[in-house]
């Protein structure tokens, strides 16, 4: 499993919400960066990187940072945050991102994920299927899109989606731990599925409970910031599982 630190960018600053709560927010450094660049000098590979302005304005609003980042650091940078088009997608991959978090507009109409896929590929995407109160979160996790997250998954599947990152809001920025009937019963259900676990990793336990369950990847944000898990102890998980 690969064990991914975020940056979540606000106001060009690097701060952490609490449950996606606009109106609680935490910053922790005016250089994202240097952040960044910390993160990589102790052996980090990928970084999650949050346009939380773009989320809300709808439309990416930190590209001139992520090339910043992307042409001062080696890390494999996967962005999100506003990217409700195609031509904001291309824009994002043309800025160096690896891959690209969509959300919003990947619900947004039926013919959209399979058309993402036919332009883009699966190795570019990344569908972030965001739970709240059991549903579907869009719009920055401020409005439900109807869909439950097993309706949503199968969809994907059948648009020709890979990666998938599932965040349970309810935990996201509290540091509670993950939920593990959140995630367990998702990895068994579709094992071709490369999922990516977040919201309320706290420790090294919390990794290593995800990684038991076949995850792809786990996001963890505020405990880093925090110091409740060190860049040291992060870079033990630098491998993806086979397949």
């Amino acid at each position: 499993m690969i064990a991914i630190p975020a940056i979540d960018i606000m106001d060009g600053a690097c701060v952490r919400l609490v449950k996606g709560l606009f109106n609680q927010k935490k910053t922790y450094s005016k250089n994202p960066l240097d952040v960044a660049r910390a993160f990589e000098d102790k052996g980090i590979t990928h970084l999650h990187l949050i346009d939380l302005d773009g989320a809300r304005m709808g439309k990416p609003v930190h590209l001139k940072l992520l090339e910043n980042m992307v042409e001062n650091t080696s890390l494999h940078i996967d962005y999100g945050g506003g990217i409700r088009s195609f031509q904001s997608i291309g824009d994002v991959l043309s800025a160096g991102a690896q891959k690209v978090n969509l959300g919003t507009f990947l619900f947004s109409r039926p013919d959209v994920p399979g058309r993402c896929i036919e332009r883009f590929g699966q190795e570019s995407l990344i569908a972030a299927v965001d739970i709240k109160a059991g549903r579907v979160a869009v719009e920055g996790w401020q409005q439900l899109a109807g869909l439950d997250v097993a309706e949503a998954v199968e969809s994907l599947i059948e648009a020709g989606w890979r990666y998938m990152s599932v965040t349970d809001i309810s935990r996201d920025g509290t540091m509670q731990g993950p939920d593990p009937a959140f995630y367990k019963p998702l990895v068994e259900s579709y094992p071709d599925v490369r999922f990516i676990g977040g919201g309320g990793v706290a420790s090294l336990k919390d990794l290593s409970l995800l990684k038991s369950f076949g995850l792809y990847a786990a996001v963890t944000g505020k405990a880093i910031l925090e110091g409740e898990i060190s860049l040291e102890d992060l870079s033990q998980f630098n491998h993806a599982p086979p397949g």
